[in-house]
């Protein structure tokens, strides 16, 4: 029994050699209390792998449906739910920058936190040997998820949203390093949103995404327009999928004049989908979607190649001191090796680099690396010209201007609109456009609509201007036909087309 008891014991790796002061029933006694206190713990350790998390150690996805599903079946209807679908922002981040196990660790610390805002808050669950919390989970990734059970009122999951939102704002401390993240949060509520776990986790998920989408570190509670827009979002995604290579996009372009002559600076170049049902889908509503889903990457491959291959035959017809402006997004910088990128389009289109221009928007300086910025001063060797886009509305401070690889400033709109009735963004606008001449920046004013607008900025000494005053978008025939075949001594000598504004009134104005 002795050689059978150390066996048994032996499969645990944790045989005990007889004492030979104890007799053979005392030792055979001391070998089964081990074997039962290993199989337990052995029954413990087997639990934590089956139904945890392996880094975290919280509730796997699997066992936290399970529980909810128990927990939904028990109770009727009458008694109130909530899910709370929790998603870092910024993680993704953090993983690129400083490594995977920087990033597991941040997710453990993250865990904790949420530990103990279950325990304080007396949400917490325990029904297994080993105090695995049911109502904490890891879902997967950076996405965790609390369950509320038996909630008063919608506005208790709301407090507890906002306690969590709260608590990973806080800074995380690794090493020497201090790590600043936050999270989104979508809420669904049962019986209000759903009736089964599955469903509850997808609501909360699309909750969550509107919550990323309205600005992030904040919470939204689904309701069912939410879920009418995710299947609108994935309906234009998968058709934008196949707009790309059904050639459904089409190219517009805007002129930029200056406002002495009306002389062409640029023409911005401007996407749009031509839907063969739905008809002309609004940029506002899929580009968004096409950035947030990396289809920028092929979409702004064909828009960079088509409006280099259009400026090309203007380039060749007489518009030599022309450029043509392509807008780039954070995810092209990111995913492209923009200096190749470019410089192989330009060579492909036969387009030289002076005529081009890259227009990037400001926020997007916020985000990027110290690389980055090399290789687009390097397009800046080149001869392209880079523009900052929507100027004024993303910058923590303006000093970075003098580090930043730009030759232009487009100012955001807004100021514009605003500086027509404000003394005080009339301040703000005049400053800008004094500091961008200190720095020797081109300045131009987009969004000009009307007269007011223009005799306030020509007071102010911008001289380039975009708007739907000077022009809306026009195709590439409509600009060929204006530009092209008017009688232009600036076209014929020097390489400049015209573009006369309409009604005549403004003519006179901007001229």
């Amino acid at each position: 029994m002795l050689d059978t008891a150390n066996n048994i014991a032996l499969t645990f790796e944790q045989q005990q050699p007889p004492q030979k002061r104890h007799s053979i029933l005392t030792n055979l006694n001391y070998a089964l209390e081990d074997i039962a206190r290993h199989a337990t713990q052995y029954k413990i350790d087997t639990e934590q792998r089956a139904f945890c998390d392996k880094l975290t150690q919280l509730t796997n996805r699997h066992t936290f449906l399970e529980h909810i599903e128990e927990q939904l079946t028990i109770d009727d209807k009458s008694i109130h739910s909530a899910l709370l679908f929790i998603d870092l922002d910024g993680f993704k981040k953090v993983n690129d920058s400083f490594g995977h196990s920087f990033g597991d660790e941040i997710l453990i610390q993250v865990a904790e936190r949420l530990k103990s805002i279950v325990r304080s808050n007396k949400l917490n669950v325990h029904s297994s040997p080993n105090n695995i919390e049911k109502n904490l989970a890891r879902l997967g990734g950076d996405e965790f998820t609390i369950f509320l059970h038996n909630i008063v009122d919608a506005e208790f999951a709301v407090s507890i949203a906002k306690y969590v939102l709260t608590e990973l704002e806080r800074d995380f401390i690794l090493g020497n390093k201090t790590i600043k993240i936050s999270a989104s949060i979508g809420i669904a509520l049962y019986p209000e949103s759903a009736g089964k776990p599955v469903t509850l986790v997808q609501l909360a998920d699309v909750a969550m995404f509107r919550a990323k989408k309205d600005g992030r570190g904040i919470y939204k509670v689904y309701s069912p327009e939410m879920g009418s827009q995710l299947r609108r979002y994935h309906y234009l995604l998968e058709e934008m999928r196949l707009a790309i290579t059904s050639n459904n996009f089409y190219l517009t372009f805007q002129p930029i004049i200056h406002v002495d002559g009306c002389i062409i600076s640029y023409f911005e170049a401007l996407v749009r989908w031509q839907h063969p049902i739905e008809g002309v889908i609004a940029p506002t509503e899929f580009i968004p979607i096409a950035e947030e889903s990396n289809q920028i990457l092929p979409l702004g491959d064909w828009i960079l190649t088509e409006a280099c291959r259009q400026m090309f035959a203007w380039y060749n017809a007489g518009m030599k001191k022309t450029k043509i402006s392509v807008n780039v997004s954070v995810i092209q910088l990111k995913h492209r090796p923009i200096h190749q990128w470019v410089m192989n389009t330009l060579l492909s289109t036969g387009l030289p680099p002076s005529a081009l221009m890259l227009e990037i928007t400001e926020s997007c300086f916020l985000d990027v690396s110290d690389d980055i910025i090399h290789e687009l001063e390097k397009l800046r060797e080149e001869g392209i010209c880079i523009a900052i886009d929507d100027f004024g509305t993303g910058f923590s401070s303006l000093s970075i201007l003098a580090t930043l690889p730009v030759d232009v400033l487009k100012i955001d709109r807004m100021f514009v609109n605003e500086a027509t009735n404000s003394i005080k963004y009339k301040k703000i606008l005049k400053s800008i456009i004094d500091m961008a001449q200190q720095l020797n920046l081109k300045v131009v004013a987009e969004g000009i609509e009307d007269i007011i607008q223009l005799e306030l900025l020509k007071s102010l000494g911008v001289k380039h201007i975009q708007g739907f005053l000077i022009s809306p978008p026009e195709s590439s025939i409509n600009i060929g036909t204006k530009v092209l075949t008017q009688k232009s001594n600036h076209l014929a000598h020097n390489g400049l087309g015209v573009w006369q504004p309409k009604p005549s009134s403004i003519i006179s104005r901007v001229s």
